[in-house]
């Protein structure tokens, strides 16, 4: 049983009708990192029940039903698909680039390239070609200092001369200024469409479960300044809450591809809103 739905079995060992038992259960779900919209809803779909089993089902049922319109797959098109992985540092987007790399040419058996434009952090553009060279597949970069839009540029050209399926760009997120960092995202991103002749297919944004509230504040931030075209959420393991991924959909209205769940390679699987709120639970 999850930390959350434990915590709210503790509750229900008092009396239900106690005038504090509403607050209480709502600051649990507050806790989870919930958004206010959800938690009135779940507050109020409890409220002619005492058995804590029917409770499970009713919070658990409208949980999934809140998610499952955003559970959704990443397509692949015939041709050249550029990936354009995004977010903050420190939420898992280089290990992401390789397990997304390892997925399309293992499990969907397409030709892949990634290519590391997160060049003002020279242990990311070696992480990456490290990885690379462990998945068996193509990798581009112009080392570290280089132009971001440079290596975007000319990893799309080459993976267009390389018959590639699938480019994966793994971006920068240094977060030093709002202003800097989504300039320097969208100037990648718009070499990517002048070397491609059209918008990269997916904008992906990565974010860490564990960042509660943050993940909300960072989906705001990137939807303001890219069209995020999907979410992947990385380091779900079960104890991490994940509950702020139901506020930042609410906000983005965007869907979630993938969910990572550890550092090995084979660590990704696609979102499934049910099994998202069974962990949760």
């Amino acid at each position: 049983m999850g930390w959350f739905f434990s915590k709210i079995k503790d509750l229900f060992t008092g009396v239900k009708d106690n005038p504090e038992f509403k607050l209480e259960f709502e600051k649990i779900l507050y806790d989870a990192d919930l958004s206010s919209v959800l938690v009135e809803k779940l507050s109020s779909s409890i409220n002619k029940t005492n058995d804590i089993n029917e409770i499970k089902t009713v919070i658990e049922q409208r949980l999934t039903e809140h998610l499952e319109p955003y559970q959704c797959a990443l397509e692949i098109e015939e041709g050249l698909n550029v990936v354009l992985l995004v977010g903050v540092n420190g939420v898992g987007k280089t290990t992401v680039a390789a397990k997304l790399a390892n997925l399309m040419k293992n499990e969907y058996k397409k030709k892949v390239m990634l290519a590391g434009a997160d060049t003002f952090r020279a242990a990311g553009v070696d992480q990456l070609e490290h990885w690379s060279q462990k998945i068996a597949c193509d990798f581009f970069s112009k080392g570290p200092g280089a132009d971001p839009g440079a290596v975007a540029y000319e990893s799309v050209s080459m993976a267009l001369q390389k018959g590639t399926d699938v480019l994966i760009i793994d971006t920068g997120g240094r977060l030093h200024t709002q202003i800097g960092l989504m300039s320097e995202i969208s100037k990648t991103k718009k070499a990517v469409s002048k070397a491609l002749g059209k918008d990269p297919q997916h904008v992906v944004l990565v974010i860490d479960s564990t960042q509660g509230q943050n993940i909300k504040n960072q989906a705001e931030l990137f939807t303001k300044s890219l069209d995020i075209n999907g979410i992947i959420l990385t380091k779900f393991d079960g104890t991490s809450k994940g509950g702020a991924l139901f506020g930042a959909i609410d906000l983005v209205k965007k869907p979630v591809f993938y969910v990572c769940t550890g550092e090995k390679l084979e660590n990704i699987s696609e979102f499934n809103a049910k099994n998202f709120v069974h962990k949760i639970l």
